[in-house]
């Protein structure tokens, strides 16, 4: 159940993530901003879980979804704030070290729980990013 809800909130995060880096360069910045810090957020913890899950490597669970996460927020901001690069670094290093850091020391079970409402604010997110695509 882990792995499965771990891969398709994977699935839809990346979606969202590209999605609004591609289709939403004409909303205005502040909601641009907080979708991608939102979905960002969600998705590092729900992506380092499934790295884990599918190679029961630690290391590998906080690199690359650090790395895969964090650049597509790096090349949408225009201007370039290092305040936000910060930001959203730091958000999701905190994300993908609870994520890591739960497996092993809590129930399956409350690790489902957590990962079914980040993969329906995945879903409220992808709803957003069509919404603010189809007013434009």
């Amino acid at each position: 159940m882990l792995l499965i809800t771990s891969l398709l909130g994977s699935i839809i995060g990346f979606f969202v993530c590209y999605q609004t880096v591609a289709k939403m360069h004409h909303v205005n910045n502040p909601i641009r901003m907080r979708v991608c810090m939102l979905n960002s957020m969600s998705l590092a913890f729900i992506f380092a879980m499934l790295i884990e899950l599918t190679t029961g490597s630690k290391s590998l669970a906080v690199i690359i979804p650090v790395v895969t996460v964090c650049l597509p927020m790096v090349l949408m901001m225009k201007p370039f704030n290092v305040l936000d690069v910060v930001e959203s670094c730091i958000a999701n290093l905190m994300s993908v070290s609870m994520s890591v850091m739960l497996i092993g020391m809590v129930d399956h079970g409350v690790i489902w729980a957590i990962q079914c409402v980040l993969v329906l604010i995945e879903i409220m997110l992808y709803v957003v990013v069509l919404r603010k695509v189809r007013i434009l």
